[in-house]
């Protein structure tokens, strides 16, 4: 029975995905049909995608000066936790500094190429 639903599974997702090929009729018409909007180019796709990944690994590291900060106030003297979360807090930091950082050199960069 496992098997047979593995099956159904695998063919039933590949008919799924069948009306959004349409590589016969290009890039554009191809972008139309699975409703994604083609202004620009792939240098601002990329860009919006490297954009997008970088904002979520800034959320990331947020998260993560939170939770050092949650720890830092749930220690209760314990010098040991307390010390594990400011390691916490200074490394999400650093990230939050390199992200941003990384985030305006691949903004110049792209402003630059185009």
């Amino acid at each position: 029975m496992k098997k047979i639903f593995s099956w159904l599974a695998v063919i039933f997702s590949s008919f799924a995905l069948a009306p959004y090929c349409l590589a016969q009729y290009g890039l554009q018409e191809t972008a139309k049909g699975a409703g994604v909007p083609m202004e620009g180019t792939i240098q601002t796709r990329v860009g919006q995608i490297l954009g997008a990944g970088l904002s979520l690994i800034g959320v990331i590291f947020f998260a993560l000066m939170i939770y050092g900060g949650f720890l830092w106030m749930t220690a209760r003297g314990d010098t040991k936790q307390t010390g594990e979360a400011k390691d916490i807090i200074i490394n999400s930091i650093i990230g939050i500094i390199i992200v941003a950082a990384s985030y305006v050199i691949t903004k110049y960069v792209f402003a630059v190429a185009q």
